[in-house]
């Protein structure tokens, strides 16, 4: 079996530093064994070794000429970016996956996301809106729209049945909840709100985005 025949089993067993070893063991040129190389780049990626991961993502992308797999090394850089608070480097890999032809709900999402946290909220809408009609089944696009529509206080109904339908798809969710939790207080349900917030914030205690929607409404409920 080949190191990375080997490698490739491993990964998909989970085992994700021993399939790191095992790639490494192959004295291979990354610049010609391009398989090889995103192999490499997802171990990292899932070890959280993020910078190395996005290296080598790079060097394969260089190299690279298939249309699906440089999709997918865009959107794998794109995200890797995003965790590390980089937004601008983010978007960068995302424009070009759409300028390329692209149009996936992920890509969509990811890019309405960094839209947002750079305060152009209107565009975020509009990507959001994008990746819902592309598929509306996608529960990260689904919550996306849904909570931006709550924070614009723009059609709070929808918002509100938007992020409780992302609930549903992914009930142990602590990030949907949490956005159905504050699209509920928007529309004025804040009994229900606090419910949805609480056990979004037990499941992620240190979460400072849900401790401070929760502090709002309870704030906001011992005033009323």
């Amino acid at each position: 079996m080949s190191y990375q025949n080997n490698g490739l089993q491993l990964y998909r067993k989970g085992q994700y530093a021993e399939a790191l070893v095992a790639l490494l063991g192959e004295d291979v040129d990354l610049a010609e064994d391009l398989e090889q190389g995103y192999l490499m780049g997802l171990c990292y990626a899932r070890l959280q070794e993020t910078g190395e991961a996005i290296r080598i993502f790079k060097n394969v992308l260089n190299h690279e000429t298939g249309q699906i797999k440089l999709y997918q090394i865009r959107m794998l850089i794109a995200w890797l970016l995003v965790g590390e608070d980089d937004i601008d480097g983010a978007m960068q890999y995302l424009n070009e996956i759409i300028s390329g032809g692209f149009h996936s709900p992920q890509t969509w999402s990811v890019l309405g996301y960094c839209q947002w946290r750079l305060g152009k909220t209107v565009l975020a809408l509009e990507s959001y809106k994008k990746a819902v009609a592309l598929d509306n089944g996608n529960s990260n696009a689904v919550n996306g729209l849904g909570y931006l529509l709550a924070e614009t206080g723009k059609d709070l109904n929808t918002a509100v049945e938007l992020c409780r339908k992302a609930v549903e798809s992914q009930p142990d969710n602590p990030v949907y909840k949490d956005s159905l939790g504050w699209a509920l207080f928007q529309a004025g349900k804040t009994m229900e709100a606090v419910r949805y917030l609480t056990e979004a914030l037990s499941r992620c205690p240190d979460n400072e985005v849900i401790k401070g929607h929760l502090e709002k409404v309870r704030v906001y409920g011992h005033k009323h």
